[in-house]
């Protein structure tokens, strides 16, 4: 009988402990996956409350504002580029995440800027307790301008494709700098290049790619020996 109430004490310990275990990974669950707690996503949609996300081609960072169609109110704006080359800046890169902004339910313009005059508006629709994603044509490139000592800060403009109207104007940068506009057809001219010409390119902008303009110096006639044959030479 001894022995046998030995074995029923250490049943109910074994029970108790797994009970516990159990209820400890629970907790754990519970508080990773509530709305003050996550370590992952975004948070929970708050009660009363739909969610706007702006998905823009892979750019997690543009300046953007909201208009209440309805009052004709601004209830949101965000601004998370830095100045730092005109007009508007450049991408930092810490957001990891798409923008989004909770909002009431009912009707807005979402007007996103770039960086030449032209913004980019959208019509949505907010309904509670929703994700609701608004789509942005918006694309980015670089101008990389290189001479004989290297990369070089010279000034730019950008034009439409039939150079009939300047948008914006930049600089060329030593570090990683994109300028966002919208999807379409670009010229870009350098200003007062240090070649003495009129250094003009191409820009082909689409949503979610990246394009990188390169511009340098003509290349060096070719000495005897160097590409090519001598005269007389078959």
């Amino acid at each position: 009988m001894a022995l046998r109430r030995g074995h029923d004490q250490a049943r109910k310990w074994l029970l108790t402990g797994a009970s516990i275990a159990i209820f400890a990974v629970m907790g754990g669950c519970a508080s990773t996956s509530s709305s003050g707690g996550r370590s992952y996503g975004p948070p929970l949609i708050p009660e009363g409350k739909g969610r706007l996300i702006i998905q823009a081609g892979g750019i997690n960072e543009v300046n953007f504002y909201v208009i209440d169609e309805e009052t004709g109110e601004e209830v949101h704006a965000e601004s998370p580029r830095t100045s730092g080359s005109s007009p508007i800046g450049y991408e930092s890169g810490n957001r990891s995440m798409p923008q989004f902004v909770d909002l009431d339910p009912g009707e807005y313009l979402v007007v996103v800027n770039t960086d030449i005059d032209d913004s980019v508006e959208k019509e949505i629709e907010v309904l509670m307790g929703l994700d609701v994603y608004v789509s942005i044509p918006v694309g980015r490139f670089q101008v990389i301008f290189s001479d004989s000592q290297g990369r070089s800060q010279v000034p730019f403009l950008i034009y439409d494709y039939n150079l009939r109207t300047m948008l914006g104007r930049g600089m060329t940068s030593t570090e990683v700098r994109y300028f966002i506009v919208p999807v379409g057809e670009y010229k870009v001219r350098i200003e007062n290049s240090p070649t003495g010409l009129d250094e003009i390119r191409p820009v082909q902008v689409s949503m979610g790619q990246t394009q990188n303009i390169l511009i340098g110096p003509p290349p060096s006639p070719a000495q005897p020996g160097e590409g090519g044959t001598e005269a007389g030479q078959p």
